[in-house]
């Protein structure tokens, strides 16, 4: 994995909320991005999806695990055509035995995570800063791109995650960021399958509702009763 070239990605379009949304993945590709499908918790959902993908495209596919993996690396192989090329791992464990050709990408949250995610054999990093969804640490985007990139311990590409916009996507990159991920900006877009009474609702916040409890951040409705990370 390390010895690969560094590969074009400067944005990476990950499928938002942990949810498995093949036509969104498949959108951000043909519009020239890396998409990446986020293979969520449910096996069947989960390869509904990548069949998905893999039949409305036809170049590389990315796809993201969580803690708790659905497929393993020889169902996502066969799932996704044989055309799996990135993998990106949402918690700082050991990469795992991939084929040869596929990168993969670790989210991490502060400097001890890259570095345990870098001796472990990552291609590179994604760096979650305090302003995205879901794991987040205490270290804005910024601050933790910076961080990681000054590292002398640290030689590997990173993408910078959270509060990413048309003004600070150039910015992380002009600042040494390989690339950056959305993934929380994409699910309004007309190509997502969100729930319209989901959709509905994500349209009415005003930022004041995000939180972050346990090492998590997410929203929530004024009773507590929908939230998302």
């Amino acid at each position: 994995m390390t010895s690969q070239p560094v590969f074009s990605a400067p944005v990476i379009c990950l499928s938002p909320f942990g949810r498995p949304d093949a036509r969104l993945v498949a959108a951000a590709a043909q519009a020239g991005a890396t998409g990446v499908l986020d293979l969520g918790t449910d096996r069947r959902w989960a390869r509904a999806a990548l069949e998905q993908l893999a039949a409305w495209t036809s170049g590389p596919i990315g796809v993201r695990l969580g803690a708790g993996a659905v497929l393993d690396a020889g169902e996502i192989a066969r799932v996704g055509a044989g055309r799996v090329d990135l993998v990106v791992l949402a918690e700082p464990a050991a990469p795992g035995t991939w084929p040869a050709e596929v990168r993969v990408l670790v989210e991490v949250t502060d400097r001890a995570e890259a570095r345990h995610a870098a001796a472990a054999g990552a291609y590179g990093l994604i760096a979650r800063g305090n302003e995205a969804g879901g794991r987040v640490g205490a270290l804005s985007t910024f601050v933790l791109l910076q961080q990681l990139l000054d590292d002398p311990l640290l030689s590997l590409p990173v993408w910078a995650a959270g509060g990413i916009g048309v003004h600070t996507a150039p910015a992380a990159v002009l600042g040494g960021a390989a690339g950056v991920v959305l993934d929380t900006a994409l699910a309004l877009l007309p190509e997502s399958d969100l729930p319209g009474d989901l959709a509905a609702w994500l349209r009415r916040l005003d930022g004041s509702e995000s939180a972050v409890e346990d090492g998590m951040r997410g929203v929530r409705s004024l009773d507590g009763t929908a939230q998302l990370q």
